[in-house]
């Protein structure tokens, strides 16, 4: 795992930054309005940290970095990667585990804490 604390390679792999308007455009869908709800009534914690308009995403490269294995870009507040999409792209074939899906199913819900 890279952590790319200075964000030196988030211009390169364009993950862009949002602006308050993109965060007032997902804060005020339904999705969010529930998402909100049900993180603050299970007590989860997003991190307070960092830059709040830097969008991310996934980068997997093979091993030495000669291909890459997934490039996912992170276009709205409330997007990231599947489960599905991670095994697809390291060659982990069949079905979830039962804990992969609840943990999917958690992210969907904790889409941006705030």
């Amino acid at each position: 795992m890279f952590i790319d604390v200075k964000k030196q390679c988030y211009k390169g792999l364009d993950f862009t930054s949002h602006s308050v308007f993109g965060f007032l455009r997902v804060a005020g869908t339904k999705k969010y309005r529930q998402s909100k709800r049900e993180t603050v009534a299970a007590n989860i914690k997003g991190g307070k940290g960092g830059d709040k308009f830097q969008n991310g995403g996934t980068l997997i490269v093979s091993p030495g970095g000669k291909e890459v294995l997934l490039k996912w870009k992170q276009e709205r507040l409330d997007d990231h990667v599947t489960a599905e999409d991670l095994l697809k792209a390291l060659s982990i074939e069949g079905a979830l585990p039962e804990a992969a899906v609840v943990a999917q199913e958690e992210l969907d819900k904790a889409v941006c804490e705030g």
